[in-house]
This record gives structure tokens, sequence and C-alpha cells, in this order.
């Protein structure tokens, strides 16, 4: 081969000039011309520990030794030595017929990190050999050319491509340079490469991957169609929202329909709903929790009547819901959201709370307006987001946030107020929880009996965003309500 002879030719050179410079290097040179094979294998290895650039033309001639240990331990140190004049007859190794060969020839192209080493390794991303596959898509990663981007889309389109190095690849060279080659792969005739674009993108975890994800939900095969759902769904953009909605009415595929259900189900904040009292039963003896958590609580003398969306119960003096402590709200170290619809027939009240002067939290009427407060720690001062307007008389949605830093308040879905903390309600109180009442000692300011109308009382294990709120606040409300 025309690479070999040059090759020993240049080894010659070298030893001459290394045997009169440095006489170790100079036996190790010589031991590449052994004809023990363990003593070419150990002079391999010394010369690439001894890190002399001069070594690399007797490096480069072992690469075509007949023994296997002596080829793999050449193209070892030729990563260790990391010369350009080693890429040419490296990127040759990599079709070496023993795979630890080609595994180290892909090895050392990553250290040397030559572009010119990048259509070789890309080849070697075919190789039969998972580990070789491995160390050529790290090879690739370390010389870090983007423009192969492309070039990784397409292979895509072979079925025996490895896909997940493919992907890995893709992945770091970003989501700006690879999301159009990628986006391409969706107008391929055949399914099987769509659904590896699909994935693909999935991967990227990008939203710069969103708007060719959209596309993909027209896509005419189910199984392409529910990969995009999927997709979307871990990407979890908002901007997907109303497409699925749109594919939900369209969807003839029974598959597909229930993949889009339950993507917008778990894009959405109900996911994170852990107790919702409607009262729409009109029961006077139990508060049910609708989410089936089990947070039902016992109605102490209220009365049913038509609510804002529903019915609703009359809370006053003596009149309220209790919940005890109930164990699917913990409520320490956790967002959290509570909200309600009321109509107020007095200017203080408590709308939900539980907790006290320890710690605690409560949604409140105080003088006219909302207020929403937590109280961390016995020592520290409670901490109230409150409203200006009031509040009194009308029906309107409250809404209190509790986030790492600053507690928040939303009235009639707009953001009220904002008060900073030093952090989640650290404990999960030893007083109950009540709605309509505070039958402890307030985490806030009062612990007034509400007078007046309570309805949809909901709680989150998450602090919902002011969209989020507002959609709740836009509940449809009821005739009886709407002739009120």
């Amino acid at each position: 081969m025309r690479i070999a002879a040059c090759a020993s030719a240049l080894a010659w050179a070298w030893l001459v000039s290394v045997s009169a410079a440095d006489p170790a290097a100079g036996e190790y040179a010589r031991g590449l011309r052994s004809s023990v094979p363990s003593v070419r294998r150990h002079a391999a290895v010394s010369l690439g520990r001894a890190g002399d650039p001069s070594a690399v033309p007797a490096l480069i001639a072992a690469l075509e030794d007949p023994e296997k240990d002596v080829r793999r331990e050449a193209a070892k140190a030729l990563g260790f030595l990391k010369d350009a004049r080693a890429v040419a007859p490296l990127a040759e190794a990599l079709g070496d017929r023993e795979m630890n060969v080609r595994l180290y020839a892909a090895y050392a192209l990553g250290e040397i990190k030559d572009p010119k080493a990048t259509g070789p390794l890309l080849r070697a991303l075919r190789d039969p050999e998972w580990c070789v596959r491995d160390q050529a898509a790290w090879a690739l990663r370390e010389i870090g050319d983007p423009k192969i981007a492309g070039l990784l889309a397409a292979a895509l389109r072979d079925p025996s491509a490895d896909a997940a190095h493919v992907v890995w690849l893709l992945r770091h060279i970003g989501a700006s340079r690879v999301v159009g080659p990628l986006a391409a792969l969706l107008d391929d005739p055949a399914a099987e490469v769509r659904m590896r674009a699909v994935g693909a993108l999935a991967e990227l975890g990008d939203a710069a991957a969103v708007d060719p994800l959209l596309t993909a939900l027209k896509d005419k095969t189910p199984g392409v169609r529910r990969a995009a759902i999927g997709a979307l769904l871990d990407i979890a953009d908002d901007r997907a929202k109303k497409p699925l909605d749109d594919l939900v009415a369209r969807e003839q595929d029974p598959s597909v329909r229930e993949a889009a259900e339950e993507a917008l189900f778990q894009m959405s904040a109900e996911k994170d709903l852990v107790a919702y009292w409607s009262f729409d039963d009109r029961s006077t003896d139990v508060a049910k929790d609708t989410t089936g958590h089990g947070n039902d609580g016992e109605i102490r003398g209220c009365t049913p009547v038509e609510g804002r969306v529903g019915s609703a119960l009359r809370f006053g003096p003596g009149k309220y819901i209790e919940l005890g402590q109930p164990a699917g709200l913990p409520i320490a170290m956790r967002p959290l959201t509570f909200m309600a619809w009321v109509k107020s027939d007095a200017p203080s009240g408590v709308v939900v709370a539980r907790g006290g002067a320890f710690c605690g939290f409560s949604l409140y009427l105080k003088d006219g307006v909302a207020k929403f407060g937590i109280h961390r720690e016995q020592e520290d001062p409670a901490h109230i987001a409150a409203g200006e307007e009031n509040v009194v008389g009308d029906w309107v949605h409250l809404a209190g946030v509790v986030k790492e830093d600053r507690v928040e308040l939303y009235v009639n879905g707009k953001l009220a107020a904002t008060e900073k903390t030093p952090g989640y309600i650290p404990g999960n109180c030893g007083q109950g929880m009540e709605i309509g009442f505070d039958t402890a000692n307030s985490p806030a300011e009062i612990t007034d009996p509400f007078q007046g109308i309570i309805d949809e009382v909901k709680v989150y294990h998450a602090a919902l965003s002011e969209d989020e709120i507002a959609e709740q606040s836009r509940s449809e409300p009821s005739k009886e309500a709407e002739e009120r």
C-alpha cells in the first residue's frame, strides 16, 4: 500500500536520527523491528508514552504490523501524540479487520481533532461493532464540525444507520443547526424515515423543534402522528396546545386521538390538581373531593345554593367545612396554588386556610380586599400579598400561589399583588385545614368566618402561571348566577 510504503521510509529515517539523539528511544524504535510480537507491542506502547512527535512515522508504519496487538498499540500511541500526520493512516485503519484496532484508530482521530477525519468517521458509524461506532461518535463530537449536521440527518434515511449515535451527535451540534435538516426528512416518502426524524427531533428536547413536530401532526401515518404527539409532550411548549386540540377534533384513529387527549391533560394544570371541591352534589354532610385523592371534608352547617358554576355552599358564623389534616394535601417544601370562586356579604372572612402562627397559609378577605399570606416559622413574620380593589358583593375568582421566593395573589385571573419570601412553607402544620373559617390562630391576620357563597375550591401541587389561572377564572357561570 502506498501509505504503508511511505510510512516505512519515514520510519527508517526517524530511527537513524532518534538513535543518535536518544538511546532509549532508539532502542524502542529497534524494538518495532523485532521478530517477537510482544517486543514490538511494548515498543509501540513506550513510544506513545514518551510523547516525542518524532516517533510518529515509525508508529504510522506499525499500523501495518501483521500482529493485531501491535497495530492496536500503535493507534493508541498516535492518539497520545495527537499529530496531524497520522490522520490519513488512522482513517485507513478504521477499516482494519480487528475491532480493537478500529476502535483505537477512532479514539486517536478524536484526540487529533482534524476535520479531515470527519468523512471516514461518519462511515465508521456503520461499523458492525457497537464499541467502534460509539468511539467514532465520540471522535466526531470532539472534532465538532457543525457542517456535518446535514450528513448526519441524511444518515437517518438508511435503515441500518445507528440512529442512537446519530441523534446523540445531532444533540451535541445544537438544535439551531440540526432542526432544518431533520425537518426536511419529514417529507421523505418512507414512513420509517419520517418516524426516525420525529424521534430525533424529540431527543433534541428544544423549543426549536416544535414547528416541524406540529407539521408532523398532519402526517398520513398514524404512528408518525403518535410519535409527534409524544415529542411535543416531552418538550411541553404551550404552542402545541391549540394544534393538539384541533387534532382531537378531527382525528379518526382512536389511538392517536387518545394520545392527543392524554398529552393535553399532561400539559395542563389539571395534572397537578390534588383536591377539588365543586359542591355540585348539594350534600350537607360531606364535601367530596372529586379528584379521587380522598381529601373529603365534613360540612358543618353550610347550605347548598346555586353557585358560580353549578352548585355551591353558603357559609357564615358556625358554618364551614372541616378537612382536618388531609393526607393527600401536604404543603411542606413545594409550590402550591389555592383558588376559589367567592361571593362575599361581609368585608372580612377566611376562604381557605391551614395552620397557625408557627406555619401555614390563608386565602381571605380583610377590610373588603383580597389577601393571601403564609407563615413559614414562628420567629418569622407573615408574608402577605394584599390586593387593592374592593371584592365584596360580586362573584370574584381568587387564587393564592406559593413559589420558592414569593407568594402571589390573583383576582379574576390577574396578578393583584406579590410578596417576597425566604422559601416554601417548611412544614405541614399541626393544625387542620378549613374552608370558610380558620379554627386555629391565623397564619396571616384573621380567623373570621366567611359570610357568603364559596364555590369551585381547588388545590394544586404546582405554582400555576397567570395564563393558567386566567383560564380558570373564565369558567362559565350557571344560568341562575347570571340572573342574579
